[in-house]
């Protein structure tokens, strides 16, 4: 019983070390392992029932908290990658262009851009800075800084 207990706050403690890996769930299933032996509904001697009933709960435990969570880490702002909009990106070697798009450096990371709809310029060359307005899928969405 000890040892499930003690693992369900290792993996708590691996959570907040390594975050977004999913080991809170398994300290969940971990901790729920050791109440149950804890008020004797799994026999101690039977290892097997107990990694079962860890497997199982770990599951139970991400499927209740999955949403809540994902709720909870974007906050009040529900649009996925919204600490990009606003900052200043660097078009890529490629350069970019208004009918076929093109790519652009932000945080050192080269992505998949195009201009804004109301975007009057027609090419930018790569070194140009341009600015994200939004995010469509994977695709940024510039205008010219």
């Amino acid at each position: 019983m000890i040892y499930w207990l003690a693992a369900g706050i290792v993996f708590f403690i691996a959570e907040m070390a390594i975050p977004g890996v999913g080991l809170l769930f398994a300290g969940c299933g971990a901790l729920t392992v050791g109440m149950l032996l804890n008020f004797s509904f799994i026999e101690p001697a039977n290892q097997l029932l107990q990694a079962l009933v860890f497997v199982i709960a770990t599951g139970l435990w991400t499927l209740v908290l999955w949403k809540p969570m994902q709720k909870f880490r974007m906050g009040k702002n529900r649009v996925p990658y919204h600490n990009m909009i606003g900052e200043t990106a660097v078009v890529s070697e490629k350069g970019l262009n208004k009918t076929h798009g093109g790519e652009v450096i932000w945080s050192g990371a080269i992505m998949k851009a195009k201009f804004d709809d109301r975007t009057t310029v027609e090419q930018l060359e790569p070194g140009r800075q341009v600015v994200i307005k939004e995010i469509t899928g994977n695709t940024l969405i510039v205008t010219p800084k």
